[in-house]
């Protein structure tokens, strides 16, 4: 509000503008998500020590490690730790991107193509139910304990996982939106890259996040099924009896990596999708 070419209540004039500017800066620069993963760690840590003190006095024993025992093992096994970390997180990545390059292409064209849909679907339906895990043994006559065999399994979770989310993403797609692009004259390429593609990528890339914790989960089985080839779920299995402290600083460290890849997902997201968060408030 002005008067005379003077603003009045400049207070409360000021401060809107200030609060946004200071929201804009908070967007730009991440810092409000930065204090949110703060604040939730710290809570998850205050947790887990309650729950630990409460478990040793219950049992009289530290069944339950307390957060500053954890860590400081993963420190005194940093060199042995970081090395499985990285063989875990590149078994899980690679698994993840070999699901994409079949599952999304192979999904969209299902979803997208009425004859595909007819007759490929149904066996879909048949073989997604069954529990891949069951196969473990199967991949481990046919590729052996090494390397293959841990992708193989993972790959083939993910692979249906995302099949099944592409190809309902693109069978629900409005009519009127592929009517409309046809009616420019595109192409059937133009029309998966323009529309089916950035249509379906939301729900693709919400199964990537599903399955990054059945990844995970079914990676840690493939990597105790063999004594070689090293990863979390091997330094784990060996810890967990003998040494909690060290078994949970394993099982920390798989924690981190689901964290990076959510975070990496999330941000995928932000730059892929950008018109999802076009017309929302900003808090």
């Amino acid at each position: 509000m002005t008067t005379n070419g003077r603003r009045t209540g400049n207070k409360s004039g000021r401060m809107p503008h200030f609060r946004q500017s200071w929201n804009d800066l908070a967007d730009r620069r991440g810092v409000q998500p930065t204090v949110a993963y703060a604040v939730s760690l710290l809570l998850l840590l205050a947790l887990w020590q309650i729950a630990s003190m409460v478990v040793r006095a219950v049992y009289g024993n530290p069944f339950l490690p307390a957060p500053y025992a954890v860590f400081t093992q993963m420190i005194r096994n940093a060199p042995g730790l970081g090395w499985d970390f990285l063989l875990t997180s590149w078994r899980l990545v690679l698994s993840i991107l070999i699901a994409l390059a079949v599952g999304v292409p192979v999904g969209l064209a299902i979803g997208h193509e009425r004859v595909l849909d007819r007759y490929v679907s149904p066996m879909i339906y048949i073989v997604y139910p069954i529990p891949q895990v069951a196969l473990i043994l199967f991949l481990f006559l046919l590729f052996g304990t090494g390397n293959a065999t841990k992708v193989a399994l993972v790959t083939l979770v993910l692979f249906f996982q995302i099949l099944v989310s592409a190809r309902g993403a693109a069978k629900n797609l409005p009519q009127e939106h592929l009517t409309s692009v046809r009616a420019t004259g595109a192409s059937r390429w133009q029309i998966y890259r323009h529309v089916v593609l950035p249509a379906s990528l939301p729900d693709i890339l919400t199964s990537v996040r599903v399955g990054i914790g059945l990844g995970m989960a079914l990676l840690y089985i493939a990597e105790t099924q063999s004594e070689r080839g090293g990863g979390l779920g091997l330094f784990i299995s060996r810890k967990i009896v003998f040494a909690r402290d060290t078994a949970f600083a394993g099982i920390v460290a798989m924690a981190i990596l689901g964290l990076v890849l959510y975070v990496l997902v999330d941000a995928l997201e932000r730059v892929f999708c950008r018109w999802k968060y076009a017309g929302r408030r900003r808090r």
